[in-house]
């Protein structure tokens, strides 16, 4: 087959597996990650406020680890081009340029394709491919820079050693790398060995200006001029060290390829491996070793560990030609036998679990997308397919959230969330990041964008009192608590988990929000009446609803005063027996025993204006008025009356005469 063919239909297949496990609920390609909007909201900045900072007394690209890809999306902005078709077509064009250099490896034209064949049935990099980041940006630049440094293309290698750098901190690493691979040829020329020639060392002077430069902002800004993650390697601890080595293994068993490396490893001791396997090998170590001492990462798909996939496959396919060309039929039997394995493992991550987990399949599908290193605050982060699924599902909650806090939230409005991305972009509000990724949190003063496991002063966050806080992106399955997010911020955030009385504070600083639930826009118009998330509102803001209830002509009327913004809630009437039992008012005006009971359920409430909404009027039974009084108040949906923060109103009481 011609090579230029089979590297069409690679990339066909990578197009189509890309478009077929990013497809959302419409049957549309879903958003890029919620991350991946900080990059969008720099550079949207940029262009129209002259400065790619996040906020004031934020520095100069302080938010966000990759300079080169917040001006890719600032002359997206600036051309006035939709943001997610720009950054697609980025991500499909590099991944496009990787696949054709990662074919440029090997003399034989059947042999060159097994990396791209490799890539195309990839999860990891179809994923990659159309998420938004500059993931595919990165991974075309370390495949080039070292298909440039083994043709000795020493002018190509200088420029894009450079870019890669610019592009993340962590490719930085290579030209450690290609110095010591430089080394090793100077050595063998001295000996007079075979081998590919030693690049000059002025190859390396533009990437070291380039981490000069890259020191310099960051001494300016945050006081240091060294990326973070070699901030922290004096600070090593077993459980970062411990998370970086179980994200390594998540890596392996949801790609499932890379497993092939264990061919390059054999061959390499044993002196066989080809000069360009041995050199890929030793970048992949590399780059592995950079991200165990950051400790792991957090995007589906290990994405921290792609854009050294197809060098790390290269590899592979050096081993695997070594081992189909070997003189013992069982070798070669072998070699095909893995090669396939290989195939179907990665074929099998891109799959949607079974329809009932509680199968056969279903079960060892758990078993297997089941993550060993610590997931993301808020994520579940199940290897394969399901953490891309979860991961899609937060981004369209968290873009709902954005929408609904620019149309609702009033200007100069300050939000507090871990998922500040989506929201900031599409909302234009001063968004503070729980985590300090993006904005600093104490007990940080710059922001950390690369720390993967981050725990930050949670109660100094909210005694800068925001005024909305988001504390999490998922419709609650029962009816949330000030108590229950408390909690979660104590085990998953805070830097004094174990300190006496911290709960207790944290929810006392809490006392002065409300819990509301607010109906998410669907991104077709309109609202989606069954996605809704909570959100944590200043009491102060003067938005709560307030109700008024009386008896008019022998019927029930209750109005309602709303001058806020649209909300969820459920209407609860009720009165107390007189043996003490309580009896809720049903729909049509009678009485119920069951306490579940709503006299209005599933309301949308919407501002009133200065006349009131008439949320019931009906002629109530005449048991209802030998009762003596009557209370009223509106509810979170599906809270329980008298739990901890259901109410969304001040309870109201009537007396019948």
């Amino acid at each position: 087959m011609n090579r230029s063919i089979a590297l069409f239909v690679a990339l066909a297949v990578l197009v189509a597996h890309s478009l077929a496990i990013r497809t959302d609920a419409f049957g549309d390609l879903g958003p890029p990650y919620d991350r991946a909007y900080v990059a969008y909201h720099l550079a949207r900045r940029w262009v129209f406020d002259g400065s790619p900072s996040w906020s004031a007394g934020v520095g100069l690209l302080e938010s966000h680890a990759s300079p080169l890809w917040v001006l890719l999306c600032a002359l997206g902005e600036r051309l006035y081009l939709p943001i997610h078709e720009w950054v697609r077509a980025l991500g499909i064009g590099a991944t496009a340029t990787t696949f054709f250099a990662a074919s440029r490896f090997h003399h034989d034209r059947i042999a060159s394709l097994i990396t791209p064949m490799l890539l195309a049935i990839s999860g990891a990099m179809a994923a990659a491919a159309v998420n938004g980041t500059e993931t595919a940006v990165l991974t075309m630049l370390v495949t080039v820079a070292f298909l440039a440094f083994e043709r000795s293309w020493y002018k190509a290698t200088s420029l894009v050693l450079l870019l890669a750098g610019f592009t993340r901190a962590e490719a930085w690493v290579l030209v450690p790398v290609f110095l010591f691979l430089r080394h090793r040829a100077r050595r063998r020329e001295k000996r007079g060995v075979q081998g590919p020639p030693a690049a000059p060392l002025w190859v390396f002077a533009p990437a070291l200006l380039g981490m000069l430069a890259m020191g310099f902002v960051t001494w300016r800004g945050a006081g240091n001029p060294l990326p973070e993650w070699m901030v922290e390697l004096p600070r090593l601890d077993a459980a970062r060290l411990a998370n970086g080595g179980r994200y390594l293994f998540d890596f392996f068993l949801s790609t499932a390829s890379p497993l092939l490396l264990l061919y390059s490893l054999f061959y390499a001791l044993r002196g066989r491996l080809t000069h360009t396997g041995a050199h890929s090998l030793a970048v992949c170590f590399a780059w592995a070793g950079v991200i165990v001492l950051r400790g792991g990462g957090e995007t589906p798909f290990a994405e921290s560990m792609v854009p050294v996939l197809p060098v790390a496959l290269l590899s592979a396919q050096e081993a695997m030609i070594v081992a189909l060309n070997s003189a013992r039929s069982s070798v070669r039997s072998f070699a095909w036998v893995s090669f396939i394995a290989a195939v179907v493992a990665s074929t099998l991550a891109s799959l949607s679990a079974p329809a009932r987990a509680d199968s056969a399949a279903g079960v060892l599908h758990g078993a297997w997308t089941r993550p060993s290193a610590r997931p993301a605050y808020g994520f579940v982060g199940a290897l394969g397919r399901e953490g891309l699924e979860e991961e899609l599902r937060a981004t369209q909650a968290l873009r709902g959230v954005g929408l609904f806090l620019r149309d609702y939230a009033a200007p100069g409005s300050t939000v507090l969330t871990a998922w500040p991305g989506s929201i900031a972009y599409l909302s234009d509000l001063e968004v503070r990041d729980q985590l300090g990724r993006v904005t600093p949190a104490a007990p940080w003063t710059r922001p950390r964008p690369d720390e993967p496991l981050p725990r930050v002063d949670v109660l100094a966050a909210l005694e800068a009192a925001p005024d909305y806080v988001v504390p999490d992106w998922r419709d609650a399955a029962a009816p949330p608590t000030r108590e229950l997010y408390a909690r979660r911020w104590l085990t998953g955030l805070d830097l004094e988990p174990a300190a006496p009385g911290r709960l207790a504070d944290l929810e006392r600083a809490l006392e002065s929000y409300e819990l509301v639930t607010v109906p998410l826009a669907s991104g077709r118009g309109g609202f989606e009446r069954t996605a809704s998330v909570v959100l944590l509102r200043r009491r102060d803001l003067g938005l709560t609803p307030r109700l008024e209830l009386g008896s008019e002509e022998g019927r029930l009327v209750v109005r309602l005063y709303h001058a806020g913004h649209p909300q969820l809630a459920d209407l609860a009437l009720w009165a107390r027996s007189p043996d003490g039992r309580v009896l809720c008012v049903t729909p049509t005006g009678g009485l119920s025993a069951d306490p579940a009971t709503r006299a209005r359920p599933n309301l949308l409430l919407s501002a009133t204006g200065e006349r009131p909404i008439t949320l019931f009027d009906l002629p109530l039974e005449q048991r209802v008025a030998e009762l003596g009084e009557l209370h009223a108040v509106l509810l979170n949906p599906d809270a329980a009356l008298g739990a901890p923060d259901s109410a969304v109103s001040d309870e109201r009481t009537h007396v019948f005469e």
